[in-house]
This record gives C-alpha cells, sequence and structure tokens, in this order.
C-alpha cells in the first residue's frame, strides 16, 4: 500500500518573527493569502490561512506607529508616482463579495462557491493593503523631504 501523498507549502515554514519590520510582515501577508488562494489541498490551505491570520494580528498593533528613521529611505522616491494603490475589481465581483459575505453574515452555511468568492476578496484586501502599506510617503524635493498626501 502507498504512502498517502505529503503536501508542503514553502510559505508554512517562514516564520515572521515578533521583531519583524511592518513592509515585510505586509509583504508575507499577501503571500500567505496568494499561496492560499492557489492551494488546492484543503489542509494546506487551512494552514495558510491560520498562517495570514496570525502574521495579520502581529502586524495589526504595528500600523498605527511611526516608521523608523532607517527605514524612511524605502518610503522615498525623487518623483510623484503616477497612482495610487486601488482596488480594481469589476463591479460584477464587487456584486459577488457583497452576496459572500451577506450570506455569511446571515448565518448561512458556506457553499464551495461562496467560500471560493471569500478567498477572492481575502486576497485582494490582502494585497490592496500591502500594495497601501508600502506605497511611497515622501517625496524628495530641494527643500527636503515632503510628505506625499
Amino acid at each position: 500500500m502507498e504512502a498517502p501523498a505529503v503536501w508542503t507549502h514553502p510559505l508554512l515554514y517562514v516564520d515572521i518573527e515578533p521583531q519583524t519590520d511592518f513592509a515585510e510582515a505586509a509583504a508575507h501577508c499577501e503571500k500567505l493569502a496568494a499561496g492560499a488562494l492557489d492551494t488546492e489541498h484543503l489542509p494546506t490551505q487551512h494552514e495558510l490561512y491560520q498562517r495570514l491570520h496570525e502574521c495579520l494580528t502581529q502586524l495589526q498593533p504595528t500600523l498605527l506607529e511611526p516608521i523608523d528613521e532607517n527605514q524612511m529611505a524605502q518610503f522615498t522616491v525623487s518623483t510623484l508616482p503616477r497612482s495610487r494603490p486601488t482596488m480594481d475589481t469589476e463591479s460584477e465581483l464587487l456584486c459577488e463579495y457583497c452576496l459572500a459575505l451577506s450570506h455569511l453574515l446571515s448565518g448561512n452555511p458556506l457553499s464551495m462557491s461562496v467560500e471560493e468568492t471569500l478567498q477572492g476578496l481575502l486576497y485582494e484586501l490582502t494585497a490592496f493593503m500591502t500594495d497601501t502599506m508600502l506605497a511611497p510617503r515622501w517625496l524628495s524635493t530641494p527643500q527636503g523631504l515632503q510628505p506625499i498626501s
């Protein structure tokens, strides 16, 4: 008799330490959400979502802290970005997201299609959050650093 296939995912072996800076933690959250969305092996998917939850829980209290001076260069640009992060989602998909959330919040059991829709929403929200957090914050000018509003 053959042994059952063992599923692994490289993201399951990456730990985010408490001292990890918010930029690295946010990027890791996006990778976890993408990995879970792409994984068809249910136990691995659940583990990736659990890791995402842990990473988001660790990230949340740091969101209002000021950026360290040693990280400012990472968020400084010499020309204004052409655009700001957006969540470019078609209205049909937005409606699917709303339907899935209202279905869930009304106490109904999740069907496979609703679960897949919520997984897509979670990925889009995580990617948007990461893009927003990693966006430039300062413009380097001859007068010094100017906040990008």
